[in-house]
C-alpha cells in the first residue's frame, strides 16, 4: 500500500479469479457474489486456504492504535507453508526494531479462522523467509513464506500456477476475465476503517501485466490495509490457480483516515524465481 507522503505501503491481499471463458469464482458455490468493493467486501465462506499473518507489533506512527494486532494475508500453499508478501515483515522490523529477517517468531501467528479475532484460532510459526532478492521495507519480488509448527490437515492448499502462467493469456483475455481480491483487511469509511478480522471477497478489474506485476484496478471494489500478501487466483479449466499476492495499493492519508481508492499492484508468482523459491521451501518443509 503506497501512502502519501508520510505513510508507507503496508499489508494487502489479492485474489484473482479469470480465463478466457468467464469464470465462476469457488466462493460462489456458497454464496452469491455481490459486485461490492473489498473494502465493503461480501464475507468470503469458498476460500479457506485464505488466512491472516498475524503481526503482535507496534503499529506504525500514522496507524490507529486500536487497531493492533495488524494484519497482512496470505495463502496455505502446502500443509505446512504459507505465502504472504515480504513487506509485512519489512513494516514490521520498523517498529519494533529487528531485522526484517529476524522477527521473533513469538509476534507471528496465522490463523484460517472465518473471523481470526480470537486468539484460539492462531497457529504458531516456526520461522519465516523472505525471497532472497526482496530488499526491505519494499522490494520485490515481494514474497515471503512462513512455516507452521503443525501440518494443517483439514485445508486443500491453494493451488500455485506454474511458471510463465499468465504470459499464456492474450491481453484481450485478461482484459475479459474475472478477478477477485480475498484478504482480512479494513472495511471502507462508511464503516470508520473497521479492522474486524474477517475474511471478504471483492471483484477486481484488469489492468495491466509486466514482466513483474499484474497491476488491478477497482472495477468496483478493492483492497484496504491487512489485504497485503493474500492469494490472486485464476480460475482456468476447472482449476483455481494462484498467480499473484498483493503488493500495495495508494492509500491517501488524512490523520487517521485511509481512503483505500487507489489502483494496485500485485507481485506475480508466476515468476522463475518465485515459483523456484517457493516449490524449493515445500520441498524441504514438507508437502
Amino acid at each position: 500500500m503506497n501512502a502519501n507522503r508520510n505513510a508507507g505501503v503496508l499489508l494487502l491481499g489479492s485474489a484473482l479469479i479469470g480465463a478466457c471463458s468467464e469464470p465462476t469464482p469457488t466462493a460462489s458455490r456458497d454464496a452469491p457474489l455481490q459486485p461490492t468493493a473489498m473494502i465493503m467486501g461480501e464475507i468470503d465462506r469458498g476460500h479457506p486456504y485464505v488466512g491472516a499473518i498475524i503481526l503482535d507489533a507496534p503499529s506504525p506512527s500514522w496507524f490507529p492504535a486500536a487497531y493492533q494486532p495488524w494484519y497482512c494475508s496470505g495463502t496455505l500453499v502446502s500443509r505446512w507453508v504459507v505465502l504472504t508478501a515480504a513487506h509485512c515483515f519489512g513494516f514490521a522490523a520498523q517498529t519494533t526494531g529487528y531485522p526484517a529477517d529476524a522477527l521473533p517468531l513469538s509476534l507471528i501467528h496465522v490463523s484460517f479462522a472465518a473471523n481470526v479475532t480470537n486468539p484460539s484460532s492462531w497457529r504458531e510459526v516456526t520461522g519465516y523467509v523472505l525471497h532472497p532478492h526482496f530488499m526491505p521495507p519494499f522490494g520485490i519480488p515481494d514474497v515471503a513464506l512462513v512455516f507452521l509448527s503443525r501440518p494443517v490437515n483439514d485445508i486443500q492448499p491453494g493451488q500455485l500456477a506454474p511458471e510463465g502462467y499468465l504470459d499464456s493469456f492474450k491481453n484481450a483475455e485478461l482484459q475479459a476475465s474475472t478477478f477477485w481480491d480475498v484478504g482480512y483487511g479494513m472495511l471502507g469509511a462508511e464503516d470508520n476503517f473497521a479492522l474486524t478480522g474477517d475474511r471478504r471477497i471483492a471483484r477486481v478489474g484488469f489492468k495491466q501485466l509486466d514482466a513483474t506485476f499484474l497491476y488491478m484496478e477497482r472495477d468496483p471494489g478493492g483492497p484496504c490495509v491487512g489485504d497485503s500478501g493474500g492469494p490472486i487466483l485464476l480460475q482456468a479449466s476447472g482449476v483455481e490457480y494462484v498467480v499473484a499476492d498483493l503488493h500495495g495499493l495508494r492509500a491517501d492519508v488524512n490523520n487517521t483516515k485511509l481512503a483505500c481508492t487507489g489502483d494496485f499492484a500485485t507481485q506475480r508468482t508466476d515468476l522463475a524465481s518465485v515459483v523456484n523459491f517457493i516449490q524449493a521451501n515445500i520441498a524441504s518443509h514438507g508437502p
